[in-house]
């Protein structure tokens, strides 16, 4: 009896089994019977056309108007190329090549007459054929249906296509269970381009651009293609020194300073640019006050010196943000500084622009773009200086400034600064690390690494932190007339010494020649292009056979 109902007990678990999940079973045989249309799959309609970026369909969507297709202008820049630079006040496309900077608007028109830019529901839109002519990029287009949509691809080289053995269903998914796409049923030796490979399945793109998954074992006469890109890249060329660059920044804050050259120079050895801090934004329609020297130019010359003035954008009467993103004020300033090139007989110029933020940083490279195109022309040097990279100031984007300025200098000081806790002004590993970090962004050949010449007196008491810079030379005094001893720490590669005044306690980290040899170890061991020292005049004579190349 017990048997019996065991048995029972069996066979119905098994019914109640068969009917959970066999439907299941079944249905992965013969597939799903869920569809789901092209419009649920590329939200698109009307005159929307859906955006496949490397076979990712993307929530933005591109506009097809008079048989062109237009693509979003931000998307193009995040994603394809940035150097399409746009402005929303002026309405104005700029994108910088080697040697002429192009402009467009809403007027301009292609070959076709077709408009190069779209504006819709306040979003800007640029054509493809616009995109493609500058960008390295290959593109399909289905237009004739009602659900629209574009390819674009940045990827080359080989790739599948096949042909269908027998008539079959594009699914959305790689599995059986997934839903088939609506009115699209793949016809026997119909084509297929592969586009992913998922396990059994293969992701792929029919003729009619419809893009689903299809089993591998469906596939025939499998065969390999190989795509190639004809896109000629615009080269930007670059100027550099035949020697390692081996630069001094000359403060110059008044016209009468500039007498003082023959001082800071004769104080060197070894070096072969001069840079005086002549200029300084004063509006916030491009221009300066100036007080470059012919005289100074020439001296220097005679001594074998080049020059290259730095600009900087210091005054808080001027907005950087306005400065720099007005295709006007950009393109006065540096019609400024060429004929101020022309007139004073510079070699270079070196650009210090600092305290840039995320909103002004894309206008700052473009600017830097657009200057680069006036000093190739004019064979005129053009540096940057940049902080050490760090996670808050990635947007200097340093690759981008690297591909079109000639040198690219590492700040390699203020690790500690007026205003932070107590420290050194640029320990050995602080100096290492921003080489390093600058190195994934910019070749040797263009990154000078800067070294201070100064170090800092600190101050603690009750709590409270404050600090004086001194010069080399002025820290080699104050710890003399204070008898601080002083002791060595591999850590930050300094003396470091300390003394008591009264409840205050006063720190400094050294910096002298067994210091600065272990940054110019680290600049010639990573084989940079050369140093930057700031600044002249606070450095004692010897320390340039330390910074000196010989």
């Amino acid at each position: 009896m017990k048997k019996r109902v065991l048995i029972g007990i069996v066979i119905v678990l098994c019914v109640v089994l068969g009917i959970i999940f066999l439907p299941r079973e079944i249905e992965e045989i013969v597939g799903s019977s869920e569809k789901i249309s092209e419009a649920q799959i590329y939200q698109v309609k009307d005159d929307e056309v859906a955006l496949v970026y490397n076979y990712s369909l993307q929530k933005a969507k591109a506009v097809y108007k008079d048989g062109v297709v237009y693509i979003p202008l931000n998307w193009t820049r995040s994603i394809l190329n940035d150097k399409f630079y746009y402005s929303d006040d002026e309405k104005l496309l700029s994108y910088a090549l080697p040697t002429e900077i192009v402009y467009a608007n809403f007027e301009n028109k292609d070959k076709n007459g077709n408009p190069l830019l779209l504006e819709k529901d306040n979003k800007t839109y640029i054509s493809i054929e616009t995109v493609k002519t500058y960008t390295d990029i290959w593109t399909d287009t289905f237009t004739d249906g009602d659900i629209k949509k574009i390819y674009i691809n940045d990827n080359f080289g080989e790739y599948e296509e096949g042909n269908v053995k027998a008539k079959s269903a594009l699914r959305v998914d790689a599995s059986m269970l997934s839903a088939s796409i609506e009115n699209v049923e793949l016809e026997k030796d119909s084509k297929v381009t592969v586009v992913e490979q998922k396990g059994k399945w293969d992701k792929v793109l029919t003729e009619s651009g419809v893009m689903g998954y299809i089993r591998r074992k469906h596939l025939k006469n499998i065969n390999k293609g190989n795509r190639v890109s004809s896109f000629v890249k615009p080269e930007y060329t670059s100027m550099s020194m035949d020697e390692k660059v081996v630069l001094g920044w000359h403060q110059v804050t008044a016209a009468a300073a500039n007498k003082n050259f023959e001082k800071v120079a004769d104080n060197t050895k070894g070096m072969n640019v001069i840079s005086p801090t002549w200029f300084k934004l004063s509006d916030n329609k491009g221009n300066y006050t100036s007080i470059a020297s012919k005289d100074y130019v020439d001296a220097a010359h005679k001594k074998g010196l080049k020059v290259w003035p730095l600009i900087d954008n210091f005054s808080d009467k001027i907005s950087t943000l306005k400065i720099l993103s007005s295709s006007t004020s950009r393109k006065k300033l540096i019609e400024n500084l060429m004929n101020d090139t022309k007139k004073y007989g510079f070699d270079g110029i070196n650009i210090d622009f600092e305290y840039l933020t995320q909103d002004n940083a894309p206008h700052f490279i473009e600017f830097i773009r657009e200057l680069s195109v006036s000093c190739r022309n004019n064979k005129v040097v053009l540096s940057v200086d940049v902080p050490v990279p760090a996670s808050y100031n990635t947007f200097y984007q340093r690759a981008e400034l690297a591909e079109v300025a000639d040198y690219v200098i590492n700040m390699g000081y203020d690790e500690h600064y007026s205003g932070s806790d107590e420290g050194s002004s640029a320990s050995i590993d602080f100096v290492k690390n921003s080489i390093t970090d600058s190195l994934k962004e910019v070749p040797k050949e263009k990154l000078i690494n800067a070294v201070p010449v100064y170090t800092r007196v600190w101050t603690k008491e009750n709590g409270k932190v404050s600090s004086t810079a001194l010069g080399m030379t002025g820290a080699s005094n104050w710890v003399k007339e204070n008898n601080v001893s002083l002791n060595w720490d591999d850590t930050v590669g300094q003396y470091v010494g300390q003394i008591s005044v009264g409840s205050a306690t006063k720190y400094i980290w050294m910096e002298d020649e067994k210091s600065m040899k272990l940054k110019m170890d680290a600049v010639k061991e990573a084989e940079l292009a050369g140093v930057a020292v700031w600044k002249l005049g606070l450095e004692p004579k010897e320390i340039w056979d330390v910074i000196s190349y010989k």
